[in-house]
């Protein structure tokens, strides 16, 4: 039990995104102890290796703040947009004191246990303010909407990858869930607010856009050749010209899509192939 509880911390600890953070708090930290470095070459100042290892803290400190930030953003169900932009700003806010303070504390703390005579509290507290509250705020107000980007990224690349190996997709069709063989689709096209998927035997209306859709699938077979229409080309048998850089591309069932060129460089391959 001990073992299985220490594997899903290890791993949770070692999740894709978490990792990239950590990497990028401690080479950001190494990044501005050398930029403290320089300036005092530059500079006629004074370098003090304890001084600029503590105050730089402060960048390694985004690690369990953001991951905590992160945690309660996945609890919250929101409903709109404006409610995700309005909790992304108030929690930003609070992150932003709350890492302040806690900073100031702990550099206060070192310094009372490194020097005999120690910094001030409101001395560090307001240079921390005036240098580094705005960047604050930014990476707590957006990075909820990064974490997001990313989820949503590793999810369609799984669902992607599972389509690969699978050779089917499921889809949506409002109570119902239909698997489709990838093979027999012969296009898709958008039947708003929905999409209609076109196969060898059926068609079936799909409750999410062409956008979606097509993430799913892979892209080496199905090409965007319309705004509104994606085909699978193992079905194409023809291309015929419109003289107008448009084409019409024939289906293996004899039914003919106008290929637009402006999606050209999708399907421009065909022409050779």
């Amino acid at each position: 039990m001990i073992k299985q509880k220490l594997n899903k911390t290890i791993n949770k600890l070692l999740h894709p995104n978490f990792g990239t953070l950590v990497v990028f708090c401690v080479v950001l930290y190494g990044l501005a102890i050398f930029q403290d470095y320089v300036f005092s070459k530059i500079k006629p100042t004074g370098f003090y290796w304890t001084d600029t290892m503590l105050y730089n803290i402060y960048w390694l400190l985004f690690i369990p703040f953001i991951k905590i930030a992160n945690f309660f953003y996945n609890k919250v169900q929101f409903k709109s947009l404006t409610s995700k932009v309005l909790y992304s700003l108030s929690t930003g806010f609070i992150f932003s004191v709350l890492h302040i303070f806690i900073f100031t504390s702990i550099f206060i703390l070192g310094s009372n246990l490194i020097y005999s005579v120690p910094h001030r509290f409101l001395t560090i507290l307001k240079n921390v303010v005036s240098n580094q509250l705005h960047i604050t705020i930014i990476v707590y107000l957006f990075s909820p909407f990064v974490f997001d980007y990313l989820k949503r990224k590793k999810q369609l690349n799984k669902n992607f990858q599972n389509q690969k190996t699978n050779k089917t997709i499921t889809v949506k069709n409002g109570i119902r869930r239909v698997k489709i063989d990838i093979f027999t689709i012969l296009f898709i096209e958008t039947d708003r607010p929905y999409t209609m998927i076109h196969t060898t035997g059926q068609k079936i209306l799909h409750d999410e856009s062409l956008k979606k859709l097509g993430d799913l699938l892979d892209p080496q077979t199905f090409l965007r050749v319309h705004r509104s229409v994606i085909i699978n080309k193992n079905h194409i048998t023809e291309l015929k010209s419109r003289k107008n850089g448009d084409y019409d591309g024939v289906l293996s069932n004899g039914q003919s899509i106008r290929f637009s060129r402006h999606y050209r460089q999708n399907w421009s391959e065909l022409l050779n192939h």
